[in-house]
């Protein structure tokens, strides 16, 4: 019997999301574990010390532990929904639009929906902000 990747996730995270989404789509069979992040599996720790989520442990013992690298990895295998059309047309845009969704949308919304977390934050401001860069993201998007 031939081993199987395991995947360390969690279902909230939008990064393990990424991941699991890429994987399914290029019919990548994975062991699934799914984890409590206050309760980290030694395993996964011992895979990646960093402790995020996701983790791709392939067979052969190399870790995948950034969650475009998982969408990559799965996406370069097989990819019947030709997701990875925009890197082949324009790497740079597509690289763009990620690092927008990423950085200044992950930004506003961590502060938008976890305020409670952050010092002195305006929560309404945050998801104001957000909105902006979806908007911006989704008129690019309109554009191709």
């Amino acid at each position: 019997m031939t081993q199987k990747p395991v995947l360390y996730s969690f279902r909230r995270c939008p990064y393990a999301m990424r991941a699991r989404l890429a994987l399914a789509s290029s019919g990548q069979v994975c062991i699934h574990r799914e984890i409590i992040l206050k309760n980290k599996p030694v395993a996964m720790l011992e895979a990646s010390p960093k402790g995020t989520v996701p983790v791709l442990v392939l067979p052969n013992g190399q870790v995948i532990d950034e969650s475009l690298d998982v969408a990559f990895w799965a996406l370069n295998i097989a990819d019947p929904q030709d997701w990875l059309a925009p890197w082949r047309e324009d790497k740079d845009r597509a690289d763009a639009l990620i690092a927008r969704n990423d950085g200044p949308f992950k930004h506003h919304l961590d502060r938008y929906k976890y305020a409670t977390r952050y010092d002195d934050v305006d929560e309404m401001e945050h998801r104001s902000e957000g909105l902006k860069v979806l908007e911006s993201l989704n008129a690019d998007l309109e554009v191709s």
